[in-house]
């Protein structure tokens, strides 16, 4: 007897093709270039990534799921595939000052975002454990690519250890989930678990080692130990990329696995709403102390993308209070909104910061002394990227804040409201004192002398300057349009 074919769509996944079918095409182009191989990759990339974002806007939102459930199509992938598109333009902007001559880093770049994409719209727990780790491998071999540099080969072998725990404690989760729903498809999973009468020691256990492997991917306390060293050591354009894409796909899947646990019923004293309440308060405490004591920039971006976390997750613990309804509504698209804001902002920061290193051959805080004296537009265009990420109006970074803030009040959890309200308090000191350093102070000994010559951004410099500065300043005030595209994308 004849079977019909099996009907696969595979229409929702252009982009993703694309991007395959682009990625291929530059490796190719790579190995037949002799010079210029990283100019090369980075300006195909960027505008493989640019015509991904056209096609991801122009075609026609099919919401659904596809390839057997495991993808699934909605307003929320669409958001996040514009979102690391632009992640990776302006990321793959900052590498080729980095490597002018190298196509390999631009192309890892490029596969990380393939992952993303995937993670984006997973559905089912084998897709989305495969997309992690479709993330985490080109990241790994990132981290570690500059070869003759012994903090960078350091960064590459914790990346890589702390990863490969954590994807095992994901992965054991995973299997415990599945043993006790017989289901990997994320939405039925949902609905066994929720049909179990009373919760399971297994269950608890599953969705505890699931956030455990989530918390790494996202910096969040206790998993952080790998982040400031992996920051500090890996290239500085690379730990700019670090900082906002792959941190934004670990919230992506996040968001996913929200409706899994939803169905934890209070059990040995863990409650979802609990368990990520703990974290976001332990995240933005520690990520913001932490900061305090760093004389290293890069460390200190590192414990603050560690406290940007935490607040992030203040979101998630909304979602985890309200399964559904306009609370809900609002803590998801709080979330989205903070995490376009805060590509802009992180990113413009490590841009400054990147010029300084290539510019004076350091990125330590008494690099930054006297940078306001000799290069007064670098300087005040990380001065505003670091009041915006304290969340002072009326920038970007502010409206983040208040639109998360709304939903903690509106969910009435109020105890991590006034935690966050006293992290933004003290990450004024670390901040601010950066600033201070720049305007305030005056370079010392041998390096005034260089410090003096001064830096300035070249003209793809102050493109992606420009890019990234605008964004900060102008949704600090027009902030009501992105707001409602996002909320038409949620709702």
């Amino acid at each position: 007897m004849n079977q019909s074919p099996i009907n696969i769509d595979l229409s929702p996944m252009i982009p993703e093709l694309t991007l395959v079918g682009g990625l291929l095409l530059l490796l190719i182009v790579d190995l037949l270039a002799k010079r210029n191989k990283g100019i090369i990759a980075a300006v195909g990339g960027s505008i493989l990534l640019f015509v991904l974002m056209i096609i991801t806007i122009s075609a026609e939102e099919r919401v659904g799921s596809y390839l057997f459930g495991t993808v699934i199509q909605d307003g929320i992938t669409v958001f996040f595939r514009l979102l690391f598109c632009l992640a990776g333009i302006i990321s793959l902007g900052l590498m080729s000052y980095r490597f002018k001559d190298e196509g390999e880093p631009h192309l890892l770049i490029l596969s990380c975002i393939l992952g993303m994409f995937l993670l984006a719209g997973a559905n089912d727990i084998i897709m989305l454990f495969v997309a992690i780790e479709m993330v985490s491998i080109p990241a790994y071999v990132l981290a570690g690519y500059g070869r003759k540099d012994m903090k960078s080969a350091e960064a590459s072998l914790k990346y890589v250890l702390y990863g490969a725990v954590s994807s095992g404690m994901m992965l054991y989760g995973f299997s415990l989930l599945y043993g006790i729903s017989g289901a990997t498809n994320l939405p039925e999973m949902a609905a066994k678990l929720g049909t179990v009468s009373g919760t399971s020691l297994p269950h608890v256990m599953g969705l505890v080692l699931v956030f455990a492997g989530i918390g790494y991917k996202i910096a969040m306390v206790p998993f952080h130990f790998w982040c400031p060293d992996v920051y500090e050591g890996s290239p500085t354009a690379v730990t700019a990329f670090f900082s906002v894409a792959p941190k934004a796909a670990g919230f992506a899947a996040l968001l996913r696995l929200m409706p899994v646990y939803v169905t934890l019923e209070p059990t040995y004293g863990v409650t979802a709403v609990g368990m990520i309440t703990i974290g976001s308060a332990m995240t933005m405490t520690l990520g913001n102390l932490g900061a305090i004591w760093q004389d290293s920039v890069k460390r200190l971006l590192a414990y603050s993308s560690i406290a940007h976390a935490g607040y992030l997750l203040m979101g998630f613990a909304v979602l985890a209070a309200y399964p559904e309804g306009e609370i809900h509504d609002l803590a998801t698209a709080a979330v989205m909104f903070y995490l376009v804001v805060y590509v802009f902002m992180n990113l413009g920061a490590f841009l400054i910061v990147d010029l300084v290193e290539r510019n004076f051959g350091g990125e330590h805080i008494k690099w930054f002394r006297g940078f306001g004296k000799s290069s007064p537009i670098p300087a005040l265009a990380l001065a505003v990227f670091l009041f915006s990420l304290i969340g002072l109006p009326p920038l970007a970074g502010f409206i983040g804040k208040f639109y998360l803030f709304s939903a903690l009040v509106k969910g009435k959890l109020f105890a991590l409201a006034i935690i966050a309200i006293a992290n933004t308090v003290v990450s004024l000191f670390y901040y601010v004192r950066l600033i201070r350093d720049m305007f305030l102070y005056e370079a010392e000994g041998n390096i005034a002398d260089q410090v003096a010559a001064g830096a300035k951004l070249k003209t793809l410099g102050g493109i992606l300057a420009i890019v990234t500065l605008i964004p900060t300043l102008v949704l600090g005030i027009f902030w009501g349009q992105l707001a409602n595209w996002i909320q038409l994308k949620v709702w």
